[in-house]
């Protein structure tokens, strides 16, 4: 194998005076640094810095001789069907973007020497930088993130002329990408990639180019004050607000990468940790993931594109049920680096340190409850977020899935980004249906004269909730803020039940909404062979004609049989009770025609969609309404899981009895009692 000279193996540095405490392998978990004086910052002087440093590379070829060998193995054979492409071919969309496979080839340049591996990727440099500040903000963002990482560790192999060529292909990025920097939004949108970006340029230029320190320290002041301590309180618990597709996209883990390599401070937080949980605890008995949001039918669990993530969590900050969660499939060059095999892999259902079957994952609002941790659980997601939202994040306060085999109560909808104008975002199906409250498992309270806009543009008059000025900082979603819902506001587990309520007028207008209130009960422990889930809803309007509808969303078509509404899917059977209101009206809406209905329209998705597994977008609803018209009604229905073929569900295995005050229900030995005040809490106890 043909090598570079020692030289580039092991280039000149420089330490700097205050230093991060992270570096390659280390075994202690490393302290958050962050200098309380910007002037005090400092960047780390040799080449490479950024994922990683010069000083870390004999650890790092230690790692891959030793226990990494299979991982490093798996990488050289991946790399050997791309270097017998044109590198020109991997310099453009969508490879600058998911940027893995040339990354990797850089990779092996840099650790190896290997001439076929450093030619290949001065080659794809050469083409990053003669393309240009072109594309789409996704194209031009992502060259530059590979620009720089092209800089920054080819560096000691760059002649003069390649370097200069790479540092005007940077700057000229910079400029093109520098209004992510100039308006920063913390809480959605392409802003924190953006400075992700920006961040990676400025690091690889900053110790040849000083005079770009105010770019940098600017861009730094956004990370420190602004992207960290919000993602830090909203997934706190490890969940987050756009469910599970985007959630691992936006909490990226490569500026944490970056940072605490290339800077003398280290921003690898304890909440960083708990981040994998809220794929254990979201994982559907198939393998899926809830459609929460944008969502593609989510099978990833972080091992692939964004295994930074679950490495940070499992190998530097050394959580076991982390470790539990890495596979095969997870990107060696993410293992490689930040592993830790001497972190004991602890399962959910470990027998002396069982996870408990429930977890609220607060201010992202999300409650998930289940009954085992194998593919025969029945498993309840509600979403009551803390705070509005619109980038990916839906319509959907108080909302519920359900899921044992496949689909029962389902969020339906199809997103596809590569369609914007029929599915994807922003698209006619997304404005007008798939990100609105009538896709979801949640209440409409509908106003006929009421005009609607989604993103400033007209859209459908569903009767659910609204969108209105977006957030951009951890001020406007806190308590007080003017994005702040209330959010979960009980949360109660036990062996025997999960109980959780939400509170989701604030999503809602005023105009129309007085009260949006829902309290689900999920009896684990219900006398029957599966959980049963009872939802009460609180709802007033602000005119009684207003007419209040609780949906119930269902892959396939439902039956009706009086008050009793059953639909099947995939071996597994729904059957909805319905208790309130009194002398309801139960509606089916849905097939061919009607997948998306919403007020008098279709707004289908595209059928040119490209199909994947487990990708239920659903096609009926079941609408229950009171029959007469008040200002306030009550909802109460009782959801019975079983299998196919199971005895029938009959409208007496869910019983009511009513007094002025509140509504109790009695299913099989438990009586749950729900006032009709306001902000009340069930009583749930075992029936006398």
């Amino acid at each position: 194998m043909n090598k570079l000279p020692f030289a580039f193996l092991l280039a000149p540095f420089f330490l700097v005076s205050a230093h991060a405490e992270y570096s390659i392998g280390q075994k202690a978990i490393p302290e958050v640094t962050i200098q309380s004086d910007a002037a005090k910052f400092e960047v780390y002087a040799g080449h490479p810095r950024l994922f990683f440093r010069d000083t870390d590379l004999p650890v790092i070829r230690e790692r891959i001789r030793g226990e990494y060998r299979a991982e490093w193995e798996d990488l050289l054979a991946r790399l050997q069907k791309v270097i017998v492409r044109p590198p020109a071919d991997l310099a453009k969309f969508p490879y600058v973007k998911e940027w893995a496979i040339p990354r990797s080839v850089l990779f092996a340049a840099v650790v190896t020497g290997d001439e076929q591996y450093v030619k290949w990727s001065k080659e794809w440099a050469a083409a990053l930088a003669a393309a240009g500040p072109v594309g789409p903000d996704a194209e031009y963002r992502g060259r530059l993130q590979c620009l720089a990482i092209a800089y920054d560790w080819l560096y000691p192999a760059l002649s003069p002329a390649e370097r200069q060529t790479l540092t005007d292909a940077i700057l000229a990025h910079i400029d093109r990408a520098w209004h992510f920097a100039a308006e920063a939004n913390y809480i959605g949108n392409h802003s924190r990639w953006g400075n992700f970006t920006l961040a990676a340029g400025l690091l690889a230029l900053i110790t040849d180019h000083p005079e770009l320190r105010d770019k940098l320290l600017q861009v730094r002041a956004h990370w420190i004050d602004g992207y960290f301590p919000a993602q830090g309180w909203i997934a706190q618990d490890g969940g987050y607000h756009m469910g599970w597709a985007y959630s691992a996209a936006y909490l990226t883990g490569s500026i944490h990468n970056v940072w605490s390599t290339a800077t003398n401070e280290c921003v690898f937080f304890p909440w960083q940790a708990k981040l994998p949980l809220f794929w254990i605890y979201g994982r559907q008995g198939d393998g899926t993931y809830p459609n929460t949001g944008d969502a593609y039918t989510v099978v990833d669990d972080l091992n692939g594109y964004y295994a930074d993530l679950l490495m940070i969590a499992a190998g530097v900050l050394k959580e076991p049920h982390a470790a539990w969660m890495v596979s095969r499939r997870a990107d060696p060059f993410a293992v490689i680096l930040y592993g830790d095999k001497s972190v004991r892999p602890l399962a959910p259902d470990d027998a002396n340190a069982p996870l408990e079957l429930s977890r609220h994952f607060r201010n992202a609002g999300v409650v998930i409850a289940r009954d085992h941790w194998n593919d025969k659980t029945t498993l309840l997601q509600f979403s009551s977020p803390s705070f509005y939202s619109t980038n990916h994040q839906h319509r959907d306060a108080n909302a519920f899935t359900l899921h044992y085999g496949g689909g029962l109560a389902i969020d339906s909808g199809l997103y596809d980004e590569g369609k914007p104008k029929e599915g994807g975002y922003n698209g006619v199906h997304w404005r007008n249906y798939f990100t609105r409250t009538v896709a979801h498992n949640a209440i409409l309270v509908f106003d006929p004269k009421q005009e609607m806009t989604v993103i400033d543009e007209p859209a459908s008059n569903d009767g659910g909730q609204v969108f209105r000025r977006d957030p951009t900082t951890l001020k406007d979603i806190l308590p007080g803020g003017h994005a702040h819902l209330d959010g979960i506001t009980h949360y109660v587990n036990t062996a025997d039940y999960t109980y959780a309520s939400g509170d989701a007028t604030k999503a809602y207008d005023a105009e129309r909404v007085r009260l949006a209130q829902r309290e689900l009960v999920y009896l684990r422990n219900s006398g029957r062979a599966h959980p049963v889930v009872v939802v009460f809803d609180r709802v007033e309007s602000a005119k009684p004609e207003f007419q209040k509808r609780f949906l119930l969303h269902t892959v396939n078509e439902p039956v009706v049989n009086e008050t009793v509404t059953v639909a099947e899917n995939r071996g597994g059977r729904l059957s909805c009770v319905t208790l309130l209101p009194e002398k309801a009206t139960l509606e089916l809406i849905g097939g061919p025609g009607k997948e998306a209905w919403v007020n008098g329209k279709n707004y289908p998705w595209s059928t040119a969609t490209r199909k994947k597994p487990g990708r239920e977008p659903g096609a009926w609803r079941l609408e229950v309404s009171p029959s007469a018209p008040h200002l306030r009604d009550y909802f109460l229905n009782v959801l019975f899981v079983d299998d196919v073929g199971a005895k029938p569900v009959s409208a007496t295995d869910a019983t009511l009895t009513k007094t002025a005050d509140s509504a109790t229900v009695r299913v099989g030995e438990w009586q749950i009692t729900f006032p009709f005040e306001a902000g009340g809490a069930a009583r749930i106890e075992r029936a006398r």
